[in-house]
């Protein structure tokens, strides 16, 4: 585990300034994480990915329904056998999730921030949706706007697929728009808090602590996140430091193993376990989420 790049890998996470996702983590010896080109191909190509199927999708929903053959954003053959569309839908949905899947644990290990993370794999997803239903309706509607409006609005029969197209445009739009705003200042966040933990490492006062557990504060998925005290010497005295704990329930330190903190002095620490100390850790059920 010394030798991985994958911050997680070093669990658990601690933190003296966030909660929950915005904590942030670097291994040891890596630089802070910024958005690659790969990054940007990977969302790049999430964003097709999810506009084909939405696009596909509200197609094929359109040839489901009695609109005319025309309307439809993409000529779904209305004979084609089940058995090979459903197969079809399968291979393509598993290549978007395996390219969506990719992203994400890229974002992951690169932004060390389960937050940025999943916002940067949010946005092109919501895009790519919202894109291609849009342009389901658009091409559905574009022979005759107007007429094509009033039939959806009144609600005929033949328009189902494109009142589902424009409620999926329109709400997965909103998302995005929510999650675009927020993104840079994720990113933004998450690179700054690498950045403090490089600098802490290199030119911080490094002193020898312990780890007193709290409660148990909430799981993100099977993970706990606990409430912690630090405790530590230092020449100005001893400290104790409030701080929030990320791990899995297979890496639960036990109560007073020790840990390194890092102090510039100044306010900013930063709290890691002691890797040469030999950590015993608390059995895993006991920090298990319940069923």
């Amino acid at each position: 585990m010394e030798d991985s790049t994958d911050w997680w890998d070093h669990r658990p996470v601690f933190s003296t300034t966030d909660k929950t996702s915005r904590i942030t983590g670097l291994a040891p010896g890596e630089r802070p994480g910024r958005v690659t080109a790969r990054l940007l191909v990977t969302a790049v190509l999430c964003f097709l990915g999810w506009g084909a199927v939405s696009l596909l999708g509200t197609s094929w929903l359109c040839g489901g329904t009695s609109a005319p053959a025309d309307t439809c954003a993409v000529d779904v053959p209305g004979n084609l056998p089940t058995g090979w569309f459903i197969a079809a839908a399968v291979v393509v949905g598993y290549l978007v999730l395996h390219v969506t899947v990719d992203q994400t644990e890229q974002a992951r290990q690169q932004l060390g921030q389960r937050r940025a993370a999943g916002l940067f794999r949010a946005a092109p997803v919501l895009a790519g949706m919202s894109v291609g239903a849009g342009l389901s309706v658009v091409t559905a509607v574009a022979p005759d706007p107007s007429e094509m409006f009033r039939r959806t609005v009144h609600g005929l029969i033949g328009t189902e697929a494109i009142a589902i197209s424009a409620v999926v445009a329109v709400v997965t739009g909103l998302w995005f728009v929510t999650v675009a705003v927020r993104l840079p200042s994720a990113l933004l966040h998450a690179r700054q808090r690498q950045v403090t933990i490089e600098r802490l490492r290199r030119d911080g006062r490094r002193y020898a602590g312990t780890v007193k557990l709290g409660r148990i504060v909430l799981w993100l998925g099977n993970n706990p996140e606990l409430e912690v005290t630090i405790a530590y010497d230092s020449p100005a005295g001893s400290h104790e430091v409030r701080a929030r704990m990320r791990t899995s329930p297979d890496r639960v330190p036990a109560d007073g193993s020790r840990v390194v903190v890092f102090d510039d002095l100044r306010g900013v620490v930063h709290v890691e376990l002691d890797p040469e100390a030999e950590p015993a850790f608390e059995p895993e059920a006991r920090y298990a989420p319940s069923e």
